[in-house]
């Protein structure tokens, strides 16, 4: 859950600083600030109120410029997160639980200067990647071990190696028994010189 609360911007790390954006979290304007492209957060200051929020980027599912005024009324940075934002003021009021799991929520950041759009764009592009989704890895990491890939080579050599020595066997490491079908008098010949 992301609150909504007094909150100093960030000091370093920052891509990009936008003043004069009106956010809006679902329907509900928040005001004027700024927004900050930051490398470990994403956060926006009211201007006048000191209050503001600050998203960490796994949380941010989409984000995108839109400019189709048929979805929205301006041009905006629009983004989907994955959880509730919940503002300070109605928490201490409301003792209900919200499952963030199922919460999503949508915000739009609108600049007075609508030229700045692709330049904000491209530096939460820059900030998210150094934030790969961590479900996304893990889902490869298992992609690979079904493939067999990732898994180094003489694993389950090793473990049949301590199955014999276990077994008191009488075989060492890296010792196999191979079982062979072998005819009779099949190599009688094997000393005998080829005559060409």
């Amino acid at each position: 859950m992301v609150v909504v609360t007094s909150l100093p911007p960030p000091s370093h790390g920052i891509r990009h600083e936008q003043p004069s954006i009106k956010a809006f979290i679902n329907d509900r304007e928040l005001g004027k600030g700024t927004l900050y492209i930051a490398e470990s957060h994403l956060s926006w200051v009211n201007s006048g109120s000191g209050q503001g929020f600050s998203l960490e980027y796994p949380h941010i599912s989409i984000h995108a410029v839109s400019r189709d005024r048929r979805v929205y009324s301006d041009d905006c940075l629009y983004l989907m997160i994955d959880t509730d934002i919940d503002f300070a003021a109605r928490n201490q009021n409301n003792d209900q639980d919200v499952n963030e799991e199922e919460s999503l929520t949508e915000l739009r950041f609108v600049p007075e200067d609508k030229s700045c759009l692709d330049a904000m764009f491209t530096a939460m592009s820059d900030c998210q990647a150094l934030h790969p989704d961590s479900q996304e890895s893990h889902s490869e990491d298992e992609e690979e071990e079904e493939n067999g890939e990732g898994e180094g080579e003489g694993e389950d050599e090793g473990d049949y190696d301590e199955y014999l020595e276990a077994e008191g066997n009488g075989f060492h490491p890296g010792q196999r028994e191979i079982e062979m079908d072998v005819d009779e008098g099949q190599f009688d010949d094997a000393d005998t010189p080829i005559e060409e």
